[in-house]
């Protein structure tokens, strides 16, 4: 079977610094809910799903309450934290592309969340990996924000 163009694992801190680099020293609770940290591992973007609302903005802008994260997808063109409450703890995934990896790029227009503010994410970069099956089938086999994009 063809080898995919990335690597996907459980998020974990060993995980994290094999695929990031980074080494940390304290509990996934306290990664997503420290914007300097997520900043640290090369995150620019994220999105968070509340039980209330839906945030999307450079992560340095958000404020993130662990208590009331449904899902969370912290990312950049090449990687990604995912994250989901599963009752008190937390949980997710961590995916890196590799050099060799075959993606389709897509432009998803957002409905303007922060209104009140001046600037907001109007579009939503995404990549698609495609994958090679036994048969030489291709299929996507894992679709990723890679970029918000704002309006001025």
């Amino acid at each position: 079977m063809t080898q995919t163009g990335y690597s996907l694992k459980e998020l974990s801190n060993e995980n994290i610094k094999s695929l990031l680099g980074v080494e940390i020293g304290c509990s996934l609770k306290d990664v997503v809910s420290n914007p300097e940290l997520l900043i640290k591992m090369g995150f620019e973007f994220a999105i968070v799903y509340k039980y209330d609302s839906v945030l999307s903005d450079r992560i340095e802008n958000i404020k993130i309450d662990c208590d009331s994260i449904i899902e969370g997808r912290f990312f950049n063109e090449k990687a990604e934290i995912r994250i989901f409450c599963d009752g008190e703890s937390l949980s997710g995934s961590i995916f890196c592309e590799k050099e060799n990896s075959k993606t389709i790029e897509r432009y998803l227009l957002l409905y303007p969340r922060n209104g009140e503010k001046s600037g907001y994410a109007e579009k939503l970069k995404v990549k698609k990996y495609i994958f090679y099956d036994d048969d030489k089938q291709a299929f996507i086999s894992y679709v990723k924000p890679s970029k918000l994009i704002f309006k001025e």
